[in-house]
């Protein structure tokens, strides 16, 4: 029976070790999100791992030879517990298929909209590249957040697109 398992990454190698490990016949499942970089005055989307520094690779502890795990490049091995590799369950990896909206690509709207509750507070990326903080007042379809925002030594009711949402604000919830 395969199962899933995690499996960590040299940094910045999760996508080499994903390839590496897809040519030697292995099931991979990298998932990533769409970011947008600014760097020298431009805008670029890039895709990053939605895990960074790990990927998840389906197996069987009997048909498998393992050591190619900890050989691959870009990879460093298995995540363990002791000596002990213990499989993720299911549940987590079709979550996340649930949520992609092109095959491997988490879509941010959907993963933060579960992830949002009433009174969070948030960042907001502005298309001038200002950030404003404030409060999750209310969620508004699957696109949009109602967002008290603090400007001017108020607290301003805004309408914020769920992609403008920092996911970096939301870690602490």
């Amino acid at each position: 029976m395969r199962k899933w398992y995690v499996i960590r990454c040299k940094p910045h190698k999760e996508l080499a070790a994903c390839l590496n490990f897809e040519q030697q016949g292995y099931t991979v499942y990298l998932p990533r999100i769409k970011k947008q970089v600014k760097h020298a005055r431009k805008v670029k989307e890039v895709y990053k791992p939605f895990f960074p520094g790990y990927l998840f690779m389906q197996l069987s502890l009997s048909e498998h030879d393992w050591h190619p795990l900890f050989s691959t490049r870009g990879a460093i091995g298995p995540v363990s517990f002791g000596k002990e590799f213990v499989p993720v369950p299911d549940w987590v990896i079709n979550s996340l298929r649930a949520n992609e909206e092109k095959p491997g690509i988490i879509a941010p709207g959907k993963i933060i909209s579960k992830r949002l509750r009433l009174g969070d507070k948030v960042e907001v990326d502005f298309p001038n590249g200002s950030i404003g903080k404030g409060e999750v007042f209310s969620i508004d379809g699957d696109k949009n957040v109602i967002i008290l925002l603090d400007m001017l030594k108020r607290r301003v009711r805004t309408r914020v697109p769920m992609a403008n949402i920092r996911v970096n604000a939301l870690a602490a919830v």
